[in-house]
């Protein structure tokens, strides 16, 4: 009877074993699980700069004057950059005159680019 109760039960390696396996699992999960928050984070962001790239663009369509876009600025976290330039001015040109408004929104932090929103707009 003696020889069946010192069977009873898990060794000691038995349980570092499985704490092992246990730990392993856990880190796989953890590593998952802030490789997913990250790239949601990433996804947040650039959705924050398209929206700002599409209501600067908005801003920008409007004709020169007191509101007029300025050449750089920032809200939040992200940075930007409108540029306006002419297009044309050969002799195959018609007559309407094209400018090309670019707007680039950039990570303040980094200064990766995020959103490039480029379109033509007649020249007033």
């Amino acid at each position: 009877m003696s020889g069946r109760n010192a069977e009873a039960g898990f060794s000691l390696i038995e349980v570092l074993v499985a704490l092992a396996v246990i730990a392993g699992m856990s880190s796989m999960l953890f590593d998952s699980i802030s490789t997913h928050a990250q790239a949601a984070s990433r996804t947040a962001q650039k959705r924050e700069a398209v929206l700002l790239a599409r209501s600067l663009l908005a801003q920008a369509s409007i004709a020169p004057g007191p509101g007029e876009l300025a050449a750089t600025g920032h809200w939040r976290d992200l940075s930007w950059r409108f540029t306006r330039h002419g297009v044309g001015g050969g002799a195959r040109d018609t007559a309407v005159a094209l400018q090309r408004v670019r707007i680039d929104v950039l990570d303040r932090g980094t200064g990766r680019r995020l959103v490039r929103v480029e379109t033509l707009r007649l020249d007033q």
